[in-house]
């Protein structure tokens, strides 16, 4: 029988947004008190908690989140552990991913980096202020090596204009961001799950990623 291991925030109000974002907020619209049924209206940024980036978010003839393949988000998968590694607020640099990847190939596989920031941040104040990220010169190491997507459990950018989107997303190599408990993961390679809301033509969507222990 498979394992399956969730790697995605729960989605409410106690997640930490990005500057500028809304809070996710919550308003009923009917309730079990009054009408028996409770149904629910919700104000939320496409990139806030758990969600992955389609190109449109960056290039604006680039395909939507509803046009993503799903052969793209589903399948084989590696985890890069970078927690000996990473620094808050610090480049992890293209020798760090080189180290951590070691003789493992990364060729149209899956790749999540794990430093751990965003299971222990999520809801912190500091989300997004002291997140290591990725240097660009190792955001271009990796999209080189012609990786399927890219999930992270930490921001890949930490300043305006965001250059490391620019890489991936510019090969249609969707972000799978704020992604959690990558270290309850117990092997190297496996089947990763990440399916976004189907908006329409959508700069992003919001996800329930998951990884299948083969």
């Amino acid at each position: 029988m498979a394992t399956y291991i969730d790697l995605t925030i729960p989605f409410g109000p106690d997640i930490q947004p990005l500057d500028g974002h809304p809070r996710v907020y919550f308003e009923p619209i009917t309730t079990h008190q009054q009408e028996g049924r409770s149904n629910t209206r919700v104000i939320f940024s496409i990139h806030t908690g758990t969600h992955i980036d389609s190109p449109y978010h960056f290039y604006r003839e680039a395909p939507g989140i509803d046009a993503m393949p799903l052969d793209q988000l589903i399948g084989p998968a590696v985890i890069v552990d970078l927690t000996a590694i990473s620094q808050p607020g610090e480049a992890i640099r293209v020798e760090d991913l080189q180290n951590a990847v070691g003789d493992m190939h990364l060729k149209n596989k899956r790749v999540l980096l794990r430093t751990d920031w965003a299971t222990d941040h999520w809801n912190q104040p500091d989300l997004y202020a002291r997140n290591p990220y990725l240097s660009e010169k190792a955001a271009i190491w990796l999209k080189d090596q012609e990786i399927r997507a890219l999930g992270l459990d930490f921001a890949v950018d930490k300043d305006f204009p965001y250059p490391n989107h620019y890489v991936f997303l510019g090969r249609s190599i969707v972000l799978i961001e704020n992604l959690i408990h990558l270290g309850e993961i117990p092997q190297q390679e496996f089947t990763l799950m990440a399916l976004p809301l189907k908006v329409v033509h959508g700069d992003g969507g919001p996800a329930r990623v998951v990884a299948k222990l083969n």
